[in-house]
């Protein structure tokens, strides 16, 4: 009985990046737990290649669609691609976002501005453009992939970090709006290995070996870590529960504040 309240049966969930390690894993869990899930990536093999995976570890329908989510025109099909296939909307995840490595002062507006429309406006957009279906499904609701770059001074990714704060509290917004027919939700996601996209970012091992050690969990997340608190805020589980950031890091950094020995 128990376990049943974090079944997804009879769910419809559309998820971005779903060709990236935490989309594709988020994906998976939420087949696992009974959702008809709809995979949307740039990378349209990444995502058919996920999708054709699920089903046959699941048995679940899949939709695999190639889409730049900041084009507006690509995010409409989408959202109809997934009423013609499903003929519903019951969840949304709005997991595509990335950020690199950029000198504080070395920056400039097209940079920035293109950072904000890919990791905020995206997400905006096409919840809007799921919002009118979203509200006529049981405990619908949209959760949002936020960082934990956008709650902490972070002058290595400023452009990154300011779009991922804007999320925080745009969803803040979207929440008080939308209660309560459609919940809405931020986890806020600390380091996870994501493969060679982390590297891409501009880490290098030795960075993620101090990353991994500060942390009280001492080691860095897996995919599977946010795809279980997506699986969790999207359930009958968390039915009551809207406008949170719900931190999944490990525990987040610590260091004692009293003199030790090596001082």
């Amino acid at each position: 009985m128990a376990l049943d309240i974090f079944s997804l049966q009879d769910y419809v969930v559309i998820i971005t990046g779903a060709g990236g390690a935490i989309g594709g894993a988020t994906a998976e869990v939420l087949a696992e737990a009974g959702a008809k899930v709809v995979l949307s990536d740039l990378n349209g093999d990444a995502a058919q290649a996920k999708a054709d995976e699920i089903t046959k570890a699941t048995g679940q329908e899949t939709l695999a669609l190639k889409t730049d989510v900041t084009d507006e025109a690509q995010l409409q099909e989408l959202v109809d691609a997934t009423l013609n296939k499903f003929g519903k909307i019951t969840a949304l995840v709005n997991n595509v976002g990335w950020g690199e490595y950029t000198p504080l002062w070395g920056v400039d507006t097209d940079y920035m501005v293109k950072s904000y429309i890919l990791n905020t406006v995206s997400s905006y957009n096409l919840t809007k453009l799921c919002m009118p279906h979203l509200k006529k499904q049981p405990n619908a609701s949209v959760t949002f992939s936020g960082s934990m770059v956008g709650v902490t001074p972070s002058p290595e990714f400023i452009s990154y970090s300011n779009a991922k704060a804007a999320l925080v509290n745009m969803v803040r917004s979207m929440a008080a709006m939308s209660g309560p027919e459609v919940r809405c939700n931020t986890i806020v996601i600390g380091s996870v290995d994501n493969g060679a996209a982390t590297l891409d970012a501009g880490y290098d091992e030795a960075m993620l070996k101090r990353l991994a050690d500060a942390f009280v969990m001492k080691r860095r997340g897996l995919p599977r870590d946010i795809a279980h608190a997506f699986n969790y805020l999207i359930s009958p589980a968390a039915s009551w529960v809207t406008g949170i950031e719900l931190r999944v890091d490990g525990g987040g950094s610590y260091k004692s504040k009293m003199p030790t020995s090596d001082d």
